[in-house]
Order: C-alpha cells, then sequence, then structure tokens
C-alpha cells in the first residue's frame, strides 16, 4: 500500500514540475507511471519552455522579432534582409519610416527606394545602399554621420 502511495506522489509532483515548465502535466504524470522518478528527474531537469504567448509571437527561439518569408513561408528575424531558406530579398523599409532618420523623401521609386533630401544634401537609397556624392554606404545611419561630418 505504501508503495502505490509513493508512486502516486511521484505523479503529483512530476506533473506540478512539468507545469511549472510549461510541459504537460497530464502526459509527463502518465510517463510517471512506467518510469517513476527517472520521469521526475528528467522533467526537473529540463529547460523551462516559453509561455504559449511566448510562443505566439515569437517561433525563431530566441527574443527577436520575426517575420514569415513571402516566397517559402519560413519564419525568419525580423531584421534579416535576405531569407536563409529561398534567399529572398525582402523590401528595405523607407529610411525615414523605421529608423526616425532625419531626413525627407523627395522622389519615390517604390519599396522606400528613392532620392531623400538631408541637410540640403541629396541622397539615392537602393538595394545597394545609400549613394552620397561618390560614396556608398551599407547602413543609412552611416551616411548622416558623414553628412554631419561634412556640413558642420
Amino acid at each position: 500500500m505504501l508503495f502505490i502511495v509513493v508512486w502516486l506522489l511521484c505523479m503529483i509532483i512530476t506533473a506540478l514540475v512539468a507545469n511549472s515548465k510549461n510541459r504537460r502535466p497530464i502526459a509527463w504524470a502518465l510517463l510517471a507511471i512506467p518510469l517513476g522518478l527517472i520521469a521526475t528527474v528528467v522533467v526537473a531537469c529540463s529547460t523551462k519552455l516559453p509561455d504559449a504567448a511566448g510562443r505566439a509571437t515569437n517561433t525563431a527561439g530566441d527574443d527577436s522579432p520575426v517575420k514569415t518569408c513571402p516566397r517559402c513561408a519560413e519564419t525568419v528575424k525580423a531584421a534579416a534582409h535576405v531569407c536563409r531558406f529561398c534567399q529572398h530579398e525582402f523590401a528595405v523599409p523607407a529610411p525615414g519610416a523605421t529608423n526616425q532618420l532625419p531626413w525627407t523623401l523627395e522622389e519615390s521609386w517604390g519599396d522606400g527606394f528613392g532620392i531623400y533630401i538631408y541637410k540640403g544634401q541629396r541622397l539615392a537609397y537602393n538595394k545597394a545602399g545609400v549613394k552620397w556624392q561618390s560614396s556608398t554606404f551599407d547602413r543609412p545611419e552611416t551616411a548622416i554621420r558623414s553628412i554631419d561630418s561634412y556640413v558642420a
């Protein structure tokens, strides 16, 4: 009789530990029937899973925001410019819209590309980067710093 009570207690403890680690408590309790204390130790040593809200907003495995590739429907990080699965190139957002950069759009080429004005200087923004005079910059912030040092 004592053996059955200890076994039931082991099932309850396993279910409680599994629940605290965002795992299925019923499944772990049923697993504790044949495995007993082994199931308790295994679930206790496992890492905590993200809660349901965390899994719904992020499937990439870390805390960075994600987006879905329109070509292959895989989930990639929101900061990605190219899909790591199918090499689809994402449209670069307008520099002033997402980065809050202090320039204004003069001529739009679509998808955020075009001619921008910053401190009286014309910048061409396309897939290659930001072109100003004879220089091309990888990031808009770098172009802004260069213009600031030139104009000031």
